[in-house]
């Protein structure tokens, strides 16, 4: 069955965010994201057109494909229990059409333009290959613990990490379930901050040598429910090391606050 056109129309018009919008949306925010504690972040709700993430959700690959990778938590212990560990499908040509179109927007000129007016970092460069992003999913008894990311550019050094976008795709998704996004303080005293993985919430911070972050808890989901989300990052060229960025990493540096 051939869609009819206009609602084809209405589906490309939908992926394309009004850049004007987009700005505007940039130039309100941009102070709360650099001065947001305990590193820059923001939290926006709503930024993207509702049918069109269900239409990515209903996509989706079931847990039980073999399209998905299994990625691990940070905790070797987690590794016994297989059916809790994060899941990630990062190549294009293992996504449907609709995911694909939306992930190649959110590296446009367009979305990169309004990252950079948000955080202020000019000349942003995208990832189009996904490296260590694009579908993740976690299910029951899943948890990632606190890390700190790798550069993990697939042309390596000097493409450095600077900007993480999580936008998270679970509707009714109860605050007793959990898997909320914790943010944590340089010496790892504290979380600052936890944001529920609503539906249509997007998640932008700045990634750094301190950018202390991830769901340490195990998740309290009923079974068959997942945590869904869609993830990509932004680099610079040859980012000069700073108090907030310590130079070129290969590895990611995991953590567990409960026991520094």
């Amino acid at each position: 069955m051939v869609a009819p056109v206009a609602d084809v129309i209405q589906l490309i018009d939908a992926l394309q965010p009004d850049p004007g919008r987009l700005l505007k949306i940039a130039a309100s925010l941009s102070g709360k994201f650099r001065c947001a504690q305990p590193f820059p972040h923001i939290s926006i709700d709503g930024l993207f057109d509702d049918e069109v993430l269900r239409k990515v959700v209903a996509e989706t690959p079931p847990i039980e494909s073999e399209l998905w990778r299994v990625w691990g938590t940070g905790a070797t212990a987690d590794l016994e229990r297989p059916s809790t560990l994060k899941r990630a499908i990062s190549e294009e040509a293992l996504m449907g059409p609709l995911t694909r179109s939306f992930l190649q927007s959110l590296n446009s000129a367009t979305f990169l333009k309004f990252l950079e007016r948000l955080s202020g970092v000019n000349g942003l460069i995208p990832d189009p290959s996904y490296g260590g992003g694009g579908l993740h999913c976690t299910g029951r008894g899943g948890r990632l613990l606190v890390h700190v990311d790798s550069d993990r550019h697939p042309l390596g050094n000097p493409f450095n990490q600077m900007v993480n976008m999580i936008l998270y795709l679970n509707e009714d998704w109860d605050d007793s379930y959990g898997g909320h996004l914790e943010l944590w303080s340089r010496d790892l005293k504290q979380c600052v901050q936890r944001v529920a993985p609503k539906f249509n919430r997007l998640v932008i911070f700045e990634s750094g040598t301190a950018s202390y972050h991830g769901h340490p808890e195990p998740l309290n989901c009923p079974p068959g429910r997942f945590r869904l989300s869609i993830a990509t990052y932004y680099y610079v060229f040859n980012r000069q090391q700073s108090e907030k960025y310590s130079g070129y990493r290969t590895q990611v540096e995991w953590v567990n606050p409960s026991k520094t």
